[in-house]
C-alpha cells in the first residue's frame, strides 16, 4: 500500500519568526494525520535571522533535525553546544528529560530544517546529543545511511528500529530500496520531482507512505533530494 501525501495537505503554522509545515498532528493543530509507525512528527521549519526556539523540555523522544540550508545552533541542559551546517544532522535523545533551545545565529539568512520526533523503544534512559555533517556527494545517485538504530558505521545513533538515509538524484537516475517483512517507509521529496514505482509522481514536500510492499523504485528525469526513513 502506498499513500501519497501532497505538500498542500500539510498544516502550516505561520508566524512572524517562523513557517512550519507539519506532515502529523501537532497538540492541537487541524492535521489529519496522526502519525506513521513510531513516526510521530515531521516538521518542514524555516526559522529568520536572528530568531528561534526558547527552551524547553523533552522526554523519552528522539528527535533528528537535519539542516537543508543556513545553520542551525543548538543548547542544552547537557551543556552541549553545536551548531549544524546545512547537510548536517542532529540527533537528541531526550530519554529522562532534557532541556534546549534551537536557535538561527545567522543575522542575515534563514534556516531551513526538518525535523522528525520518534517514540524511545527504551525509556528513561541518559538523554545525549550528537551531530554530523554528510556530504553531498557521498548520497549523489544512492542512498546514504545518515541515522539508525543498527549500529551502523558512519551514522548517528538512535533508540529506536529506524534507518534514515538520504539521497540526491541526478537527472534519468534511478534507485531501488527493498523492504523487510513487515516494516515501512516513510518517503519526502526535499527538493525537485520524483517518480514512485512507475505509477505516483512526488513534487517537492510530497511524501509518501509504503507498507506491505517488498521493494520500491525511486527515479526522476530532472534531479531530486529526497529522504528516506526505513521504520515499524
Amino acid at each position: 500500500m502506498i499513500k501519497v501525501i501532497p505538500s498542500d495537505d500539510r498544516y502550516t503554522v505561520k508566524r512572524d519568526w517562523i513557517e512550519c509545515k507539519l506532515s502529523f498532528s501537532f497538540q492541537k493543530n487541524k492535521v489529519k494525520n496522526q502519525g506513521f509507525g513510531v513516526l510521530k512528527a515531521f516538521n518542514d521549519d524555516i526559522i529568520k535571522a536572528g530568531e528561534g526556539f526558547d527552551i524547553h523540555p523533552h522526554s523519552n523522544m528522539e528527535i533528528i533535525s537535519y539542516v537543508i540550508k543556513g545553520r542551525l545552533g543548538h543548547e542544552d541542559s547537557l551543556g552541549n553546544v553545536g551548531l549544524v551546517n546545512a547537510g548536517g544532522v542532529q540527533r537528541i535523545t531526550a530519554g529522562s528529560g532534557v532541556e534546549h533551545t534551537e536557535h538561527n545565529y545567522s543575522q542575515d539568512e534563514e534556516v531551513h530544517f526538518l525535523q522528525l520526533w520518534f517514540e524511545s523503544k527504551d525509556k528513561d534512559v541518559a538523554p545525549s546529543w550528537e551531530e554530523k555533517d554528510f556530504s553531498k556527494d557521498a548520497q549523489l545517485n544512492k542512498l546514504l545511511p545518515i541515522v539508525s538504530g543498527h549500529s551502523q558505521e558512519g551514522t548517528l545513533s538512535i533508540n529506536q528500529d529506524v534507518d534514515i538515509y538520504l539521497a540526491t538524484l541526478e537527472a534519468n537516475n534511478e534507485l531501488s530500496y527493498s523492504l523487510k517483512n513487515k516494516r515501512k517507509v516513510y518517503l519526502f521529496v526535499i527538493e525537485g520531482s520524483l517518480e514512485l514505482n512507475d505509477n505516483y509522481d512526488l513534487a517537492q514536500g510530497d511524501s509518501a507512505q509504503i507498507e506491505d510492499n517488498s521493494q520500491i523504485t525511486l527515479a526522476t528525469q530532472n534531479r531530486a533530494e529526497i529522504i528516506l526513513i526505513d521504520l515499524i
